[in-house]
């Protein structure tokens, strides 16, 4: 397990070059770690919120970038279909 401090890594240029065009950030560090908190989030390692900390940016501007590269970022399960399905027979119900 890495020690709880901070690592300098090495990147292959080619790395360098893909991610100053593909990613948003004021500098290679801000891109980079944008980069690995979207691949967290994606992962499942960490929550949206989460991500969003670790990223550095406001949970909004999270969704915005996820969203700007068809990253979804709302879980809808079939358990959350079901409920909804449920939700709706009850109005329904209530309805006639």
């Amino acid at each position: 397990m890495l020690e709880n401090n901070d690592k300098n890594v090495r990147l292959p240029r080619e790395i360098i070059q893909i991610l100053d065009k593909s990613t948003t950030g004021k500098n290679i560090d801000e891109k980079v770690r944008l980069s690995l908190t979207i691949g967290m989030f994606a992962e499942g390692a960490v929550t949206l919120e989460r991500a969003a900390e670790l990223a550095g940016i406001p949970l909004t501007n999270f969704i915005d970038v996820l969203r700007s590269k068809n990253i979804p970022w709302m879980e809808y399960t079939l358990e959350h279909t079901k409920e909804d399905e449920l939700a709706i027979q009850k109005y329904k119900t209530k309805k006639d």
